[in-house]
């Protein structure tokens, strides 16, 4: 998503503008294919002071492109409301402890100071968080709990939490600091509200034209690479291989909405699926020219995960599986699943860089 390019009008009408002010002008003369002169025009030269100006307005328009989710409120004394999955919470006023549990991506993009956050080994933020001193708390996936009495130790003011978990998650966390519930899957409206609500609102602005810029750039290097060629995203599991989605899953639509890589029909039809499995039976009809492949978990226990990847071992060794095309023509990548089952700015971000790298050859 590209929330600039939206305001492509009003960025232009600024341009137009623009010389209509400036006093001085260069003539250009536009010549025809015979050698005559056919029209002449003037292009604006802008001074110091105009360009500035230039620069200013078009940030100007930027920033307003990028708007504060309807979520979040604040009252006549600047104090922040937010409703969310759970309910509303009202936010102190300059909160000094900060605990996160699965939002760190989005905090650490914004370089927010926090106390302690989710962590596991292997985890695509570990060396960040340790590197920051951030402590690490503990989250049960297989019964999606949090320890309560792990948080209450570190004394939070504010607790930012994903909302994945149950109500009552929530309402035992809500009991030992205010909490707040964002979705991570929209990991671009969640950071422009957490940055409201820390006073950080024009730094999560610029920080989602940054994340912008960057998908835009490696789009380019994609399409100038590989334009027009097919790709698929397929995860092996302990019993099961799916085919992820064109646009119903954030971890594999972002290859296609912001970088503009071309789906394998399977892709798109597993978009109307009741579920994203398939049968072995079923992969030679996969045609795409590249397969970005996952063995594994997003953060389970590790012998899970080395589960998953025995399974791809005695895949690999099957006969319909040597005979799907971007196999045979070697344009198979296995990616960390740590990584790329995981949601987030920084998340995407490094998703997307990894993309050119392997599909440039770089």
């Amino acid at each position: 998503m590209n929330f600039i390019k939206r305001n492509i009008g009003t960025w232009m009408l600024l341009l137009l503008v623009l010389p209509v002010v400036s006093g001085c002008s260069a003539s250009k003369t536009t010549v025809s294919q015979t050698g005559n002169v056919v029209q002449e025009t003037s292009e604006p030269s802008l001074t110091a002071g105009e360009q500035e100006t230039l620069n200013k307005e078009t940030d100007a328009v930027s920033s307003a492109s990028i708007s504060l989710p309807a979520s979040v409120t604040f009252d006549e004394n600047g104090i922040a409301t937010v409703e969310h999955s759970y309910g509303t919470t009202v936010v102190p006023e300059n909160p000094q402890r900060i605990v996160s549990i699965k939002l760190e991506d989005l905090l650490l993009a914004l370089d927010v100071d926090f106390v302690a956050g989710r962590s596991f080994d292997g985890f695509y933020l570990e060396s960040e968080m340790k590197e920051k001193g951030i402590a690490t708390i503990a989250v049960d996936e297989s019964a999606n709990t949090v320890n309560y009495e792990e948080v209450l130790s570190y004394k939070p003011d504010l607790i930012l939490i994903r909302n994945s978990f149950d109500q009552t998650v929530y309402d035992e966390l809500s009991k030992i600091a205010p909490t707040v519930a964002f979705d991570l899957k929209d990991s671009v409206s969640s950071t422009l509200a957490i940055g409201a609500i820390l006073g950080m609102e024009d730094q999560a602005k610029e920080r989602i034209r940054q994340y912008e810029d960057l998908l835009a750039k490696a789009g380019e290097e994609l399409q100038s690479a590989v334009g027009g060629e097919t790709i698929a995203m397929l995860r092996i599991m302990k019993n099961e291989i799916r085919i992820y989605p064109y646009s119903k899953s954030d971890m594999s639509s972002f290859i296609y909405q912001e970088l503009g890589m071309s789906p394998d029909p399977l892709t798109v039809e597993s978009d109307t699926a009741d579920n994203l499995a398939i049968s072995m039976e079923k992969l030679p009809e996969l045609k795409a020219d590249h397969i970005i492949l996952i063995a594994g978990y997003g953060s389970i226990s590790q012998e899970d995960i080395e589960a998953a990847k025995a399974r791809y071992e005695e895949i690999k060794a099957d006969p319909l599986w040597q005979n799907v095309p971007a196999v045979k023509s070697g344009n198979i990548y296995e990616v960390d699943s740590r990584k790329w089952l995981n949601h987030g700015l920084i998340c995407t971000e490094m998703k997307a860089q990894e993309l050119v790298d392997l599909l440039t050859g770089k």
